[in-house]
């Protein structure tokens, strides 16, 4: 990459990536992919601006069609996001929503079971 501030900029994104999603494997593109599903609508458009600018940038003719200035500015709130990003708070929920699955299964075998029994006349 050509921008040394554009190539700061995914560094520390990228080690955001490892410490906050714990995404370790692959490129910044396949992390960045895999990010998106965790991530806000509106940091997605940021990432896919991030993106279009490093890949432009590779080519000197098109680096110097980057637009910078929101660039910084969508690093910027990526960072934010990323720094803001609760790991034990993100555990926390996956075991509610694992506990909350269990539950309404529970439920649902046990009202046919009683739906059985009622029909089968021992309730």
């Amino acid at each position: 990459m050509t921008d040394p501030t554009l190539a700061a900029a995914c560094e520390r994104i990228e080690r955001l990536f490892e410490t906050r999603l714990k995404l370790r494997k692959g490129d910044f593109e396949k992390r960045v992919a895999r990010a998106r599903k965790m991530l806000p609508r509106s940091l997605r458009r940021d990432f896919a601006r991030l993106l279009d600018a490093r890949r432009m940038s590779e080519i000197p003719k098109t680096a110097r069609m980057i637009d910078m200035v929101s660039v910084r500015r969508s690093a910027a709130r990526i960072e934010a996001h990323l720094a803001a990003v609760d790991l034990a708070d993100r555990r926390r929920g996956r075991m509610l929503a694992l506990l909350a699955s269990v539950m309404a299964s529970l439920i649902v075998v046990f009202a046919l079971v009683l739906f059985v029994l009622r029909w089968r006349g021992y309730v």
